[in-house]
C-alpha cells in the first residue's frame, strides 16, 4: 500500500486526532509495522475510528457528521522523517475492509419469513435491500390507502347506507311514483293506460330543472295551470283528429295531346275489286266489325253468308279470310302502328270523390258535396274523351266527333271545391295541433312541480354524487401506484436474485467456528438464506446473539474475496479493520471466532506483504488473546523461513489503550497483569484528579463506560491479593480474623460490611447487541458514586493491610489521598 500512517479526526473526544501509525521510529530508519491492536473501553473512540475508515471505503456507508480520514507516507529522507499525504485509488478504498457496527447493520439482516423460521439477508448492496424495505413499506401503505378506500366506497355504496346515491333515487323514485305526482300525471298528459314510467332519462329531466328561486307559491300557481291544460286536453280528445286531405293542383290527364291524336287524319289505301270493299267496310264499320265477319268465315260450321243468305263452299271462305287479313295488314302498314300505340297509352284517369260515409262528408256535407259535384263532371268528361279515343282506335281512318270540353274549367272546379274541404279539415285539425302544444307544456309544468316537490332529496343526490365521485376518484388514485409499486419491487428482487454470496465458504467458517458443521448453516432461500440448526430450520428467537455475529462476521470475511478465485484470496493489499469482531459469545465459541480470527489473519498478512490488520476491542481478555494470535502467526512464519518457503517479512505488531481518544502504548502481557488491573481500580477512585500518566481526567468523561466494568476489575484485583498474599477467597480475607486484626479498629466493621458487596458481585449482564461488554461483571445496581466510594474503600482497605504493596505497584500512589478516603470507612 502506498501510506502507512492513518489520521482520524475526532472533534468529540479530549484530542481533535487519532494518528494510526504502522511503524516505528528507530533512529534514522523506520521500521513498519503490520498490525495494531488497541483495547478500548466503550466511548473511548474505538468507533469514531471504525466508522471514519468504513465511511473513506469504496463501499461507502454515509455516516451522519462523519469525515474522511487523512492517509500519509512516512518515510527516512536525509535523516528525516517526511509525511506525504496520499489519495487512495478506487483500487485501494476497494481494500479497505471494515467490519463493526455499523457495517453488521447494512449488510446483515436477521428476521422470521412467513413461516416464522429465521432468514438471513446477505448483500452486496445493501441500497438493494433498503430499497426493497422501502418499496414493501409502501406497498404495505398503498394496501393499506387500497383497502381503507375500498371499505369507505363499499360502507357508501351499501343498501343500509341512507344516503347513498341508489338509496336516495329509491326514495325519489317512490315520490314521482306516489299518487297525485309525476308519474301519474304523466299517466294523463299523454293519455296512457298506465302510469308514466320513471327511466334514467325522465329521473335526469326532472334532476336538471332549476327551481333555486321557486317559492310554495309558484309552485301552486304551477299546479293550477298543469290542472288547467288537462282540462282542455280531456275536451280534446272527446273529438277524434280528421285524416289530411290534398288537392293534387296540376290535371295528370294532357288532354291537349288526347285532342290532337283525336284530330289525326289518317288517308285510306287504294284498293279494288274485294279488297277494296273490305276496305270501305273498314272504314265505315271498325276494325271490330271486320274482326267478326273474319271470325263467321273462319267457323267450319259457317255455310251461308250472314248478308245475302247464300250457300258459301269451304274455298270461298278460306279466300274470303285470307283477303280480310291482307286488307287489315295493308290498314295496319298505312296507319302505322306507333299512331295507334300512342292512343294506347294515353291511359286517361278519372278523379275519386269523397266517400258520404268518412267523417269529412258528414262533419262539412256542402264542401264534399261541391267537390263531389266537380269531380263528377269531369269524370264524364274523361268518359267521353275515352270512348273517342277507343274508337278512333278501332277506325282510325275516320275523326271522331269533336268533343269540345273546357278540361281546364272543370279540373280548375276540382281544385277550389277541394281546396274548400281542405281548409275545412285543416281548421277542424288546428285544435289537436293545440294539443300537442298543451301536452308540451304540461310536461314542462309537471316537471317543474316534481322538481319543486323532491328539492331537498334532489340536493341530497347531488351531494351523494359527489360523494361517491370522491370515493372512487380516491380508490382509483390509491389504486394508481399499485402496479408500478409491484413492478418496482420486482425488478428489485430480480437484481437481488442475482446476487451471489460466497455461501460455501460461509458454511465452512460456521463450522470452523462452532467446531460442528450442523451446529449453524445457511440454505439458500427466495432472496434470503434459511438458518438450520442441526439439520432443522429455527426461528429468530432461537438464534442467540453470538451464532448472530458469527454469521456476520464469517460473511464479512468471504466479501473480502467477493468475485475472487480461490486461489488468489488476499493477494491485493488490503487494510482489513475490526472493531470488536467478538462480543456474546460463551467461552467455547470465543475459541471459535478466535481460531476463525488466526486462520484469515494469517491468510491476509501471508497472501500480501503490504496488506495491514487493525483489531478493536473493549474485552481485556480478547485483547490479550488476539495478541497471542499475532505472536502465534510470527511463530508460523518463522517457521516457514527455516525450512525456506518464500513468506513474507517479519510480522511486527503494536499494542495501544485507548483513553479519551488518546493512544496509549501497552504491552498485551503487561496490560492484562494484576499490577495493570490495580493500577485501574486506582485511578477510577481518583477520577478528577491528576493520574499516574500526568493528565487530568475528566470525571464525566467515560464514566458511564468505566462504570460497566470496574466492579469486575475490582473483584478480580480483590481475588488476586488476597490469593497471592494471603492465600485466601475472597470471601475469606473479610472473615479471618488474623488479616482483620492487622485493619485499624475505625475501619474493620465498615469495610468488611461494605466491601462484601463484591463478593455477591453477579456474573455478566450481557445487552443483546453486537457491541455488548462480556467481561463486565458489573455490579448493576449501584450508582457511579457509590461505585467510586467501593474503589476507594478497596483501596483504603488494601492499604491498611499492605501500604508497601500499593506504593510499590501504583504509579502515582499518594498516601495522603489514600488517607483521605479512608474517613469513608469511619
Amino acid at each position: 500500500m502506498s501510506w502507512n500512517e492513518v489520521k482520524i479526526f475526532t472533534p468529540h473526544l479530549q484530542v481533535s486526532n487519532i494518528d494510526l501509525k504502522f511503524f516505528r521510529e528507530k533512529g534514522n530508519s523506520i521500521s513498519n509495522q503490520r498490525i495494531i491492536s488497541i483495547f478500548g473501553r466503550n466511548g473511548s473512540g474505538k468507533t469514531t475510528i471504525s466508522n471514519a475508515l468504513l465511511h473513506a471505503s469504496l463501499n461507502n456507508i454515509v455516516i451522519d457528521e462523519e469525515t474522511d480520514p487523512s492517509f500519509c507516507d512516512t518515510h527516512m529522507e536525509q535523516e528525516k522523517a517526511i509525511t506525504i499525504p496520499v489519495e487512495l485509488n478506487d483500487s485501494e478504498k476497494l481494500g479497505l475492509c471494515v467490519y463493526n457496527e455499523k457495517f453488521v447493520d447494512k449488510y446483515i439482516r436477521v428476521e422470521d419469513n412467513e413461516n416464522l423460521e429465521a432468514i438471513v439477508m446477505l448483500s452486496d448492496d445493501p441500497d438493494l435491500r433498503d430499497t426493497l424495505e422501502g418499496l414493501e413499506k409502501e406497498k404495505n401503505a398503498n394496501v393499506r390507502d387500497i383497502k381503507t378506500a375500498e371499505l369507505n366506497l363499499n360502507n357508501f355504496e351499501s343498501s343500509k347506507n341512507n344516503q347513498n346515491v341508489t338509496n336516495i333515487r329509491n326514495k325519489i323514485e317512490e315520490q314521482l311514483k306516489s299518487d297525485g305526482a309525476w308519474a301519474s300525471m304523466g299517466k294523463r298528459i299523454h293519455n296512457t293506460k298506465v302510469n308514466q314510467k320513471v327511466d334514467g332519462k325522465a329521473f335526469m329531466a326532472i334532476h336538471d330543472i332549476n327551481v333555486a328561486g321557486g317559492t310554495p307559491a309558484i309552485a301552486q300557481q304551477l299546479k293550477e295551470l298543469l290542472e288547467s291544460d288537462l282540462k282542455h286536453l280531456e275536451q280534446i280528445r272527446q273529438k277524434k283528429e280528421l285524416s289530411k286531405f290534398k288537392v293534387l293542383l296540376t290535371d295528370k290527364n294532357n288532354f291537349s295531346n288526347v285532342k290532337k291524336l283525336l284530330s289525326t287524319i289518317i288517308s285510306m289505301p287504294n284498293l279494288r275489286g274485294i279488297q277494296g270493299q273490305i276496305m270501305n267496310s273498314l272504314s265505315e264499320s271498325g276494325q271490330n266489325q271486320i274482326d267478326i265477319t273474319k271470325d263467321i268465315f273462319s267457323r267450319s260450321s259457317t255455310e251461308y253468308c250472314p248478308t245475302c243468305f247464300r250457300k258459301i263452299t269451304s274455298v270461298e271462305k278460306e279466300e274470303l279470310v285470307q283477303v280480310i287479313n291482307q286488307v287489315l295488314d295493308i290498314s295496319k302498314q298505312n296507319t302505322e302502328e306507333d299512331f295507334t300505340n300512342q292512343l294506347k297509352l294515353l291511359n286517361l284517369e278519372t278523379k275519386v270523390g269523397i266517400d258520404k260515409k268518412t267523417d269529412i262528408a258528414m262533419l262539412f256535407p256542402q264542401e264534399v258535396s261541391a267537390y263531389n259535384d266537380a269531380v263528377n263532371e269531369y269524370n264524364k268528361m274523361v268518359v267521353e274523351y275515352s270512348q273517342a279515343v277507343n274508337d278512333k282506335i278501332n277506325n282510325p281512318y275516320t275523326v271522331p266527333d269533336i268533343i269540345d270540353r273546357d278540361s281546364g274549367k272543370l279540373y280548375s272546379s276540382i281544385i277550389s271545391t277541394g281546396k274548400e274541404v281542405q281548409k275545412a279539415v285543416e281548421d277542424y285539425n288546428v285544435v289537436f295541433q293545440n294539443e300537442n302544444l298543451l301536452k308540451t307544456e304540461a310536461e314542462f309544468l309537471n316537471l317543474n312541480i316534481a322538481k319543486f316537490n323532491n328539492r331537498n332529496l334532489f340536493e341530497q343526490f347531488d351531494t351523494a354524487v359527489l360523494k361517491h365521485k370522491n370515493l372512487e376518484e380516491i380508490l382509483s388514485a390509491a389504486q394508481g401506484p399499485r402496479e408500478g409499486i409491484e413492478r418496482s419491487i420486482n425488478e428489485v428482487k430480480a437484481q437481488l436474485a442475482e446476487q451471489k454470496v460466497a455461501l460455501d465458504q460461509i458454511n465452512n467458517s460456521l463450522a470452523h467456528v462452532f467446531m460442528d458443521r450442523n451446529r449453524i448453516k445457511l440454505i439458500e432461500g427466495d432472496n434470503c438464506y434459511r438458518v438450520q440448526s442441526h439439520g432443522e430450520f429455527i426461528a429468530t428467537s432461537q438464534l442467540s446473539v453470538g451464532e448472530r455475529n458469527a454469521i456476520s462476521l464469517c460473511y464479512f470475511f468471504s466479501r473480502i474475496n467477493s468475485n475472487v478465485r480461490a486461489d488468489q484470496s488476499y493477494q491485493r493489499p488490503i487494510f482489513v479493520v475490526l472493531d470488536d469482531p467478538i462480543s456474546s459469545f460463551d467461552f467455547e465459541n470465543k475459541i471459535g471466532i478466535l481460531s476463525l480470527l488466526r486462520e484469515e489473519l494469517e491468510k491476509v498478512l501471508f497472501s500480501n506483504p503490504e496488506s495491514k490488520v487493525l483489531v478493536m476491542t473493549h474485552d481485556a481478555e480478547m485483547f490479550y488473546h488476539v495478541a497471542k494470535i499475532y505472536n502465534d502467526i510470527e511463530e508460523r512464519r518463522r517457521s516457514l523461513a527455516k525450512l525456506d518457503n518464500s513468506v513474507v517479512p517479519k510480522i511486527v505488531s503494536q499494542c495501544y489503550q485507548l483513553r479519551f481518544g488518546k493512544l496509549i502504548e501497552a504491552g498485551a502481557k503487561s496490560f492484562n497483569d494484576y499490577a495493570q488491573q490495580l493500577q485501574t481500580v486506582y485511578d477510577y477512585a481518583a477520577s478528577g484528579v491528576q493520574s499516574s500518566n500526568g493528565n487530568v481526567q475528566n470525571a464525566d468523561g467515560d464514566s458511564e463506560q468505566e462504570d460497566l466494568f470496574i466492579g469486575n476489575i475490582m473483584r478480580r484485583v480483590l481475588e488476586a491479593f488476597s490469593t497471592f498474599c494471603y492465600k485466601c477467597s475472597v470471601s475469606a480475607v473479610f472473615n479471618d480474623q488474623d488479616i482483620l486484626k492487622n485493619i485499624p479498629d475505625i475501619h474493620q466493621n465498615f469495610i468488611r460490611t461494605f466491601m462484601y458487596r463484591l463478593v455477591f458481585n453477579s456474573e455478566s449482564h450481557n445487552e443483546e447487541n453486537i457491541k455488548s461488554l462480556t467481561d463486565s461483571n458489573s455490579i448493576d445496581f449501584i450508582s457511579h458514586s457509590e461505585l467510586v466510594k467501593t474503589a476507594k474503600l478497596l483501596v483504603v482497605f488494601m492499604n491498611d493491610l499492605n501500604s508497601l504493596h500499593l506504593q510499590k505497584l501504583i504509579n502515582g500512589f499518594d498516601e495522603r489521598l489514600v488517607n483521605t478516603w479512608g474517613q469513608l470507612a469511619v
